[in-house]
Formats: structure tokens, sequence, C-alpha cells
């Protein structure tokens, strides 16, 4: 369990942020890079001149209106971005010799252990399609214009 491991302790807790700040930091960026090249983009729409012209505050603005019109391809990006931080944990529990599925997985195909690599395999996989249904029901969340679509194909 959760306690045995020494996971839920302090030492644990410390032990988790080097490997957490290499698996998030890249991605982190990207995402941040995408945010804000979106946000430049949405910025500079006729919607957003109006909603100056009409005295909103730069607040209202920018999480209201732009914020909300930016989150689709952040979405996207961040799904995929997802799913290589689950590749990449592989390496990152061989570097900070960490026990976890990943070391099991380095292990399995150092003794050729089929069975162990499928099933990893598969519940990568398995992942991999619960983000994208993850992502896609967010678009709807966030896109009322989908939304419409949705239903009228339904």
């Amino acid at each position: 369990g959760w306690w045995t491991t020494g996971l839920l302790t302090v030492s644990g807790l410390k032990a988790l942020i080097m490997p957490a700040i290499t698996l998030g930091l890249f991605q982190m960026t990207l995402i941040m890079r995408l945010v804000r090249a979106e946000m430049l983009e949405v910025l500079r729409t006729d919607y957003i001149r109006f909603a100056r012209a009409r005295g909103l505050t730069t607040r209202a603005i920018h999480f209201g209106h732009a914020l909300k019109n930016t989150l689709v391809p952040v979405i996207t990006v961040a799904g995929l971005q997802f799913g290589s931080v689950i590749a990449f944990s592989i390496i990152t529990e061989t570097v900070f010799q960490w026990p976890g599925m990943g070391l099991l997985f380095v292990q399995a195909v150092q003794n050729v252990d089929i069975p162990i690599m499928a099933a990893y395999l598969l519940m990568v996989s398995l992942i991999f399609v619960t983000i994208n249904l993850v992502v896609d029901i967010l678009y709807t969340v966030v896109d009322p214009r989908l939304r419409s679509t949705v239903s009228r194909a339904a």
C-alpha cells in the first residue's frame, strides 16, 4: 500500500521532487509557450477589440473571453504531452532509481519477459486512449460550438 512504501512520508515526498520536476518542466514550458502564442493571436481579433471598446477590464477580457478561445489547441497539446510524460517516466524512473512501472518494464526487457512487456504496453495504450477520450470530452465542455455540432450529428 501507500503507507508501506514510505511515499506519504516527508522523506518520500522529498524524493518525488526531482523526478516530478524532471518530468514536468519541459512539458510545462511547451504548454506555456503555446498558451502565450494562442493568446497573442486571439487578442488581435475583432471581438477582443470590441470588448475593449465596451470598457471591459483587461482581466475580464483575458480570462473571460480570450483564454476560453485558446483552450482548444492547448488541451490538444496538453493531452499529447501527458502521454509523453507516461512514456518518459521509464527513463526518469531508471535515472532516479525509483521502483515503479518503468523499472519493471526495463527489467522485463532485460529478462525477455514477454507477458510483462505486453501487459505494460497494453496498460500504456489504455492510458493513451483514456487521455484522448478526456481531451475529446473537454473539447465539448470548453467550446460550445462543438456541443451544437455533436448534438446535431446525434
